[in-house]
């Protein structure tokens, strides 16, 4: 019973709003029936006149721009170069997440080292059973290689790090 005084009252709201809004409209003007007119021949045409252009108004202080460019305000980290080592030995830089270079060319019984140029923990495994165990940022670890082959070798840290060793005769 009392949803149907609801809709009651609201059907009744409804009305009533939708007769005020009809009847608050302006009644539609009569349109005077239409009469061509006749321009006078007598009056001259006004002529359009041009607004005049705004000049530059001189400030008080100078207006100096100034350019701030984000790659100016970047120093980019350095890139790793390698120190020259004697003849007879490789070098790789374990550096963040990658080996550089991940390649080497070495000849048998040369050696190679392998030194953490990055910020975190690395080290070298060889698929071969050999393994370095930790290196810690800025040390270093050396494995001889006593014969020809090619050696892949990978951090157990960071298994995405991989690297190969071509020893030849």
């Amino acid at each position: 019973m009392v949803t149907w005084i609801i809709r009651v009252v609201l059907a009744a709201g409804a009305v009533i709003v939708l007769i005020t809004a009809l009847g608050s409209r302006a009644p539609a003007a009569e349109q005077p029936a239409t009469v061509a007119a006749v321009p006078p021949t007598d009056v001259p045409e006004p002529t359009p006149t041009v607004a005049p252009t705004p000049r530059p108004t001189a400030t008080t202080e100078a207006f100096v721009e100034r350019i701030v460019s984000r790659i100016s305000r970047e120093t980019p980290a350095a890139y790793p170069t390698s120190t020259p080592r004697p003849d007879g030995q490789g070098f790789v830089s374990a550096v963040d997440f990658g080996y550089l270079p991940s390649m080497i060319r070495i000849r048998v019984g040369q050696s190679v080292a392998w030194q953490n140029g990055g910020r975190e923990l690395h080290d070298v495994t060889g698929e071969d059973d050999w393994h370095s165990g930790p290196i810690e940022p800025g040390g270093e670890y050396r494995h001889t290689f006593g014969f020809e082959g090619s050696f892949t070798y990978r951090c157990s840290v960071h298994p995405d790090m991989r690297g190969t060793v071509l020893v030849s005769p």
